[in-house]
């Protein structure tokens, strides 16, 4: 009882550090998008330069992935995990004191560097059997839902707020938003003295100095582009690709889009325009709820039927969504099915659930937190979904005015952020050629 006891008092703290690493990317990540349009103004920049900010952010996160896996790889899981969560906190945070366009986008690549993910999902596979270890996956990616409505609620507080006055320093609204993205700091004091450092790790470790494990320290990103594993890498690369690319062209432009949707609606039945952005926010709040739900529901289930299953049922899903979507807003315009289009779209969106144990579980460990920390990494920054959908609209509907056709402008989004489209197609077939991992024991050495 007491070894159980124990054991269970160890999972906690990884649980905690996974969620805070995750919920603080999503929280960072989602303020561009949440703000866009007060940093449009308050940049005089366009929705092409907002959309090259969404997706430009992601692209440093491949070389902070190679870095801090190659260290999480060497010098163990703990220490670079914190490390990596103070980095994205510290510079997010700086966002709020950039004095031009070229400062914030720069920030925002820096901070990108903070690559938090790939050692989480590393250390949780190592902590947790395989029996649980799905459910514990999806439980952690379901808390980026939680750093998204903490985003909402803090841009919902003080986002429209007057500007306030510290010293020589003035900070409108939405500054002090991106100074909230310190609030990391006090879990990782606690993580600190109470998060244990994974024992494979340490078993691998300790089997390399004894002279068990035959291969040679190298550079990790080296390592897993020979042999097989560099198969495993396209592979886990090219889904996780196609699931962040089909993500960022509809969540990223999601508020911007519902935005001009109620301006509409609130038009047509002669209502005060200017609520349309805080009810945007309301239903972007029940969407990212129905969110954390499917993400934790699709990575229990992803211990029952497999990770390959779960995957393709989630793609069917988003085939439905994006249908209703086209329907609602092309054949008949009529919010209410548009919204239900969306929150079915967001069910699909439980694939991200499977990544993290999907991807550790088909690496080794000795190249573990490099490698699921690049695959995800490299799928994301090159999912520049974001930024195609703000090309096109941009072409379809130029920025101003937008009170003068807002419908105009939602439909331009929305033909664009049907591209998902595609990549829900293409994500029923890659699943099928990457191996299953349900039911494996992760061990120090195994290959």
């Amino acid at each position: 009882m007491m070894t159980e006891m124990k054991n269970t008092s160890s999972k906690i703290p990884v649980l905690i550090a996974g969620v805070i690493g995750w919920a603080h990317d999503g929280f960072a990540l989602v303020l561009v998008s949440l703000l866009a349009t007060t940093i449009s103004v308050a940049y005089g920049v366009d929705k092409i330069a907002i959309g090259f900010v969404f997706s430009a952010q992601y692209v440093m996160t491949v070389f902070g992935a190679a870095f801090f896996g190659e260290l999480a790889d060497r010098f163990g899981r703990k220490n670079i995990l914190l490390l990596s969560v103070l980095w994205d906190s510290v510079f997010t945070s700086l966002s709020a004191f950039a004095p031009n366009f070229l400062i914030f986008a720069l920030l925002r690549l820096i901070s990108g560097l903070g690559v938090s993910w790939g050692i989480s999902f590393s250390l949780l596979s190592e902590t947790f059997s395989s029996e649980k270890r799905g459910m514990a996956g999806g439980l952690v990616h379901a808390t980026f839902v939680v750093g998204y409505i903490g985003a909402v609620i803090v841009t919902l507080i003080f986002g429209g707020m007057d500007p306030i006055t510290i010293g020589p320093l003035v900070l409108e609204g939405w500054r002090i938003c991106f100074l909230s993205a310190l609030f990391p700091i006090p879990f990782l004091i606690y993580l600190e003295f109470t998060l244990d450092e994974s024992q494979v790790w340490s078993d691998y470790k300790e089997a390399a100095r004894l002279g068990e494990e035959v291969k040679p320290e190298k550079i990790r990103t080296f390592d897993m582009l020979k042999g097989k594993w560099l198969k495993f890498t396209v592979l886990l690369t090219l889904l996780f690709w196609l699931s962040e690319f089909a993500y960022h062209t509809l969540a990223d432009w999601a508020p911007t889009y519902f935005e001009y949707l109620f301006v509409y609606e609130l038009q047509k039945a002669g209502g005060n325009v200017d609520s349309a952005g805080t009810l945007a926010m309301v239903v972007m709040l029940g969407v990212m709820v129905i969110a954390a739900f499917a993400l934790f529901t699709t990575g229990w289930l992803s211990d029952r039927i497999g990770r390959r299953n779960a995957f393709f049922g989630c793609s069917i899903i988003g085939l439905v969504g994006a249908s209703l979507f086209f329907v609602g807003n092309f054949i008949m315009i009529f919010t209410p099915l548009i919204v239900i289009g969306c929150l079915v779209l967001t069910v699909s969106f439980g694939m991200h659930g499977v990544f993290g144990v999907w991807s550790s579980e088909v690496f080794p460990t000795r190249i573990r937190a490099t490698a699921t920390s690049l695959v995800f990494s490299i799928a994301r920054g090159l999912a520049w979904g974001a930024f195609f959908v703000g090309i096109v609209a941009e072409t379809l509907a130029p920025s101003a005015p937008v009170l003068t056709d807002p419908l105009g402008h939602a439909q331009a989004l929305a033909v664009a952020m049907l591209a998902c489209t595609f990549a829900y197609l293409a994500m029923l077939v890659v699943p099928r050629l990457i191996p299953e991992t349900k039911g494996i024991d992760i061990t120090a050495i195994e290959e």
